[in-house]
């Protein structure tokens, strides 16, 4: 037997429209679908939609896009500026210039993702 959806009632499994309110009754895409094909198109659509994200993510460093070669950049800049100190014989530690730029970045990756969430 095949219930209504709209009125409830009770109608033969040959039927096409409901005897008791004349609704159409239709089989709803799950139905027609076997659960095994039904869980495999889920499971393709999850997939799909994490990779996205993964690749959000890859481009993605502090929250800033292109972040990672930001990143590379700052490397280099330590790099840069510890061989400059060594030459110079300057005596000036990095480490408080390294929380500040890392401080600067996480900041300006929460403006970033504040602003695009704004559009």
């Amino acid at each position: 037997m095949v219930y209504c959806a709209k009125c409830g009632a009770q109608n033969e499994d040959d039927a096409s429209v409901c005897a008791g309110c004349g609704e159409p009754l239709k089989v709803s895409r799950r139905e027609r679908r076997g659960w095994e094909e039904e869980i495999e198109v889920r499971a393709e659509e999850f997939g799909e939609r994490a990779e996205r994200f993964g690749r959000r993510m890859e481009d993605e460093c502090f929250g800033l896009p292109g972040g990672s070669s930001i990143v590379g950049v700052l490397i280099g800049l330590a790099i840069i500026l510890v061989g400059v100190r060594e030459l110079l014989g300057w005596s000036f530690d990095l480490g408080p210039f390294a929380i500040i730029v890392v401080g600067v970045l996480i900041v300006a990756g929460v403006l970033y993702k504040q602003s695009q969430g704004r559009r």
